[in-house]
């Protein structure tokens, strides 16, 4: 009955918890629930604010960009190498011929002029033709004084100097070759390749100063001009790949796709309305190119415009060919998407609480929760533990004060019916019945000092006490049971011992209880020393049995009330565990201190230290 009532406590108090701290969390996740769709709104709108805002700053800047391509080629109409934009973002400006774009650096070569076509047509023969090396360069040597561009002269020096190597003259030829390093840029064959590689090509493979000419070639590759693709390709060839290079190359493989495939783009941005920006790249570039086309513009032809998209985009923004994860860009950008490299831009407005708190709050209010289910499952426990100890107790009085009061009777009504045989046994009998009323007036002493200690009632009148007639008293008190079950009590006592002020009733039920202690866990032995000192300045009482002995962890727990030992020898000896309680507090209100020495099978040695200075009584 005790149990269920229990039970349905613990399921109350549990319910007036639990219930309300289920409710809570409840409404709690229901308002982040309410809480992350608003934040998911507002990041939709601000995403879209964000993509707005973008596309206006984008195409700002290209507008300027553009007129100020525009503005620079009306000023020179034949300036346009890259060094001479006005903007590093711009890659080229070409000229559209119908479907067909004309990168700015292929450009058509100028016919050669008649005196230089024949000089050179003569020494080709020659040299091909006639094997006359000696005539060839006579020839060639005419063509370079007939040479009225660029590209003629430094044919012609080209040439002169193959045909000087195969004569055999293999100093002048590098001088020449030397000198055509320093050939303009525009200095192209119909290949698209500057006669300044040939030159440098020759050089290397005549060993004739390869350092000098691999740091022009490096130059080349790092310098402002723009190389077409097959020079490009002999570089490559000439000193090997390298990240540089490759870039380069990759650029202007790009642009030859662009120029193959005008027509289709042209139609991508005349689709747009004529005036957008389109990405062009292959779809894993990380860095499309923007390319628009503007129309004639007297004296300007129709251009086609080429921008880094990188150089463009505002920092924190990628611009990418779209992506199903990409924010498109709108009609004015078809097929571009922004990727966002970092959260700055799509930072929201959101006044609610962070994820964070609502879930360190939840965790708040299940932790109080459990925390409290757990304060109140410890004090039902604590409680229903206590109820046990207590009927416990109350089992063990019944029994220690049913066992004298059983001797008590019995030996009464004996003495009574007249059933004693002579004068010994009758003398025998009433000092038995006298022994147990002491005992159990020790046992009602007990029980009412726990009362009182409990209520803190409890009052000690200390007066000059002389602890070896307390010590001789308590053992004449014990004498007889002593004797009944064959236990020897040896008190020493020390000489000398000073007076203490204490109450000489309390020590001596402190001793009493130690030595019926001792009386009931001796196990086999049957001597009990009793043994009074002064010590470090304490007045030590010490009882010392030789019987059962205890583990340290008992030792920790002997003085708590109502504590019983768990061993087996310990449940069957009777006992209400509140004697050595009694103990600890009677040496605790004279100021002093209980200490125990015990190891299991040797015996046990209680000690009640009391300081010697004088003390005044107490009220506990």
């Amino acid at each position: 009955m005790r149990v269920t009532r229990h039970k349905r406590q613990i399921l109350l108090f549990l319910a007036a918890i639990l219930v309300p701290a289920g409710v809570l969390i409840g409404l709690a996740g229901r308002l982040m629930y309410q809480d992350r769709e608003l934040g998911a709104k507002r990041a939709v709108d601000q995403r879209r604010a964000a993509v707005d805002q973008l596309r206006r700053e984008l195409s700002s800047r290209l507008e300027a960009i553009k007129l100020q391509e525009i503005n620079r080629l009306m000023r020179s109409p034949n300036g346009n190498r890259p060094q001479d934009s006005a903007s590093p973002a711009v890659i080229f400006t070409a000229r559209p011929e119908g479907d067909r774009l004309v990168l700015p650096w292929e450009g058509s070569a100028p016919d050669d002029s008649a005196a230089f076509a024949k000089h050179r047509e003569e020494g080709e023969a020659r040299e091909f033709a006639k094997r006359d090396d000696a005539g060839a360069v006579a020839a060639y040597r005419l063509a370079l004084a007939a040479a009225g561009s660029p590209s003629e002269s430094a044919e012609a020096r080209l040439s002169l100097a193959r045909t000087l190597s195969k004569a055999g003259k293999p100093d002048p030829a590098a001088r020449l070759y030397q000198t055509l390093l320093d050939a303009p840029s525009d200095a192209r064959d119909e290949q698209g390749v500057g006669y300044r590689f040939y030159a440098a090509e020759r050089l290397l493979a005549a060993k004739r100063e390869p350092a000098s000419v691999l740091s022009f070639l490096r130059k080349e590759i790092d310098g402002p001009e723009r190389l077409t693709l097959p020079e490009l390709y002999m570089i490559r060839s000439l000193i090997g790949a390298g990240q540089k290079i490759s870039e380069r190359i990759a650029e202007m493989e790009q642009a030859a796709a662009l120029a193959k495939d005008f027509a289709r783009v042209r139609a991508r941005v005349e689709s747009g309305g004529g005036s957008g920006w389109i990405p062009y790249g292959p779809p894993s570039s990380e860095d499309p190119w923007l390319v628009t086309i503007t129309p004639p513009q007297p004296p300007l032809p129709g251009l086609v415009l080429a921008v880094w998209s990188s150089k463009v985009a505002p920092p924190g923004v990628k611009l990418r060919t779209r992506v199903a994860e990409g924010d498109a860009l709108g009609d004015a950008f078809p097929g571009l998407s922004v990727e966002w490299a970092d959260s700055r831009a799509l930072e929201t407005v959101h006044q609610g609480l962070p994820a964070g708190i609502w879930i360190a709050a939840l965790a708040l209010v299940l932790g109080v929760a459990v925390f409290g289910g757990y304060l109140l499952l410890r004090d039902v426990n604590r409680d229903v533990r206590m109820n046990e100890v207590r009927s416990q107790f109350v089992a063990s009085v019944s029994h220690e004060l049913k066992t004298p009061l059983t001797a008590i009777r019995m030996f009464a009504e004996t003495l009574a019916m007249g059933r004693s045989r002579d004068e010994h046994t009758k003398s025998e009998y009433l000092e038995t019945i006298v022994n147990e009323s002491e005992r159990l007036a020790r046992l009602v002493d007990n029980v009412l000092d726990f009362s009182k200690i409990e209520q803190g009632k409890k009052i000690y009148r200390l007066r000059p006490t002389r602890l070896e007639d307390v010590a001789s008293s308590a053992a004449r008190a014990l004498q007889f049971p002593l004797a009944q079950q064959g236990f020897q009590l040896h008190l020493s006592v020390q000489e000398e011992l000073p007076e203490l002020q204490a109450d000489p009733d309390a020590i001596q039920q402190a001793i009493l209880n130690l030595l019926t202690n001792a009386m009931k866990y001796s196990g086999n032995a049957r001597e009990i020393d009793l043994r009074l000192a002064a010590r470090n300045g304490d007045a030590v009482i010490e009882v010392v049995d030789h019987g059962l002995g205890m583990e340290a962890d008992e030792r920790k727990h002997i003085f708590e009330k109502f504590y019983r030992a768990p061993s087996h020898e310990s449940r069957l000896i009777a006992g209400t565990g509140l004697g050595l309680t009694l103990v600890a507090h009677i040496a605790k209100a004279h100021g002093g201190r209980v200490e125990v020495e015990s190891a299991p099978g040797s015996g046990s040695t209680f000690s009640i230290l009391i300081p010697i200075p004088k003390e005044v009584g107490v009220q506990v």
